[in-house]
């Protein structure tokens, strides 16, 4: 699969809401959001995002390119104001059976081993990201979920 071809169902712009939290057991804290995606330089998909923390307007942008395949991964670079501030992450990933997209990267930790994070791009019906933090010794839990829908 082309990545391109991957991100066709989502192009344009969207509204919708983000939910936040930042420890498994915490509430989630929603906010309206707003996408748009894009076809960039041929052969790129780009989604920016706004969103909010409750006190600050913030903004993502999520880079794809590649296949999405075993044999062709998917490759992404990630920023994001509030969760990566002036620092890019790199991803890499396929596209399931499913049709979702499921990228993985990593981060430092401020001590001990870096901490994952997985990107999941749904383009089904309406779009939907969730964004997963992966603790050393801990299962995968889900810190992020962005419902999208055409205004």
């Amino acid at each position: 699969m082309d990545i391109v071809r991957f991100g066709t169902p989502l192009l344009g712009s969207w509204n919708g809401e983000n939910r936040l939290r930042l420890r498994p057991t915490d509430e989630y804290q929603a906010s309206a959001a707003t996408a748009t995606v894009s076809v960039t330089a041929t052969h790129f998909v780009s989604i920016a995002y706004t969103w909010s923390d409750g006190q600050s307007p913030q903004q993502g942008l999520l880079l794809l390119a590649g296949g999405g395949t075993e044999a062709e991964p998917a490759t992404a670079v990630w920023v994001d104001s509030w969760h990566t501030g002036r620092a890019l992450m790199q991803f890499s990933g396929t596209v399931g059976d499913d049709g979702i997209l499921r990228l993985s990267g990593s981060y430092p930790a401020p001590t001990g081993p870096d901490w994952g994070w997985q990107i999941h791009v749904d383009p089904g019906t309406g779009g939907r990201i969730t964004m997963h933090n992966v603790v050393p010794g801990m299962d995968p839990y889900q810190v992020v979920e962005l419902t999208l829908e055409r205004p």
